[in-house]
């Protein structure tokens, strides 16, 4: 991922961190921790499949462009498949856009059929996602962004969304917001 774009780099690395954060305030296991980091290094990794103008354009993506990274999450399902990642990992990695109403892609999940792993990724994919300069927007303050988290209802699992907020709440980015 570095040596194709930094930006998303960096967004997977966030993400890790912040995942790596959640999985130990959720008490879950040593494996789950280390397959929750795991996933979250590679969970974009489809992307190295997306031009890079689209990955970093400072506009709105046309439908072809959207539709185009809207694909990386079964891109890079695929490119791990066969490479002896747990299941676990592979999930994270092919479902992280999926939401509770089904209204996520690639494959329209809905509810249960969206494994825990793969809730408590999004949200910190999300948060992150808010958190942080991208071509076509400035960095939110972490109250506004876990705030549209909390705002998402019935898209994300809402007991995973408050359980993150003490995650949310420690993490304070080491650069002022309009650095």
């Amino acid at each position: 991922m570095h040596r194709f774009d930094d930006i998303t780099h960096q967004h997977c690395l966030l993400v890790a961190g912040l995942a790596a954060a959640f999985a130990k305030s959720l008490g879950l296991g040593e494996g789950e921790c280390h397959r929750l980091t795991k996933a979250a290094l590679l969970h974009d990794v489809g992307k190295i499949h997306v031009p890079t103008a689209i990955l970093n354009k400072p506009g709105k993506l046309d439908a072809n462009e959207m539709a185009l990274m809207k694909r990386h999450p079964e891109l890079g399902f695929a490119m791990l498949t066969g490479q002896a990642f747990h299941p676990e990992v592979l999930q994270v990695v092919r479902s992280h856009h999926e939401m509770l109403d089904g209204s996520g892609y690639p494959d329209g999940l809905k509810a249960n059929e969206i494994p825990d792993l793969v809730r408590v990724m999004t949200v910190c994919d999300i948060y992150a996602a808010l958190i942080e300069r991208r071509s076509y927007k400035a960095p939110m303050p972490g109250e506004k962004a876990f705030a549209i988290l909390d705002g998402m209802t019935g898209r994300l699992d809402a007991a995973i969304v408050e359980a993150f907020r003490p995650v949310a709440r420690a993490f304070v980015p080491r650069f002022p917001p309009h650095a």
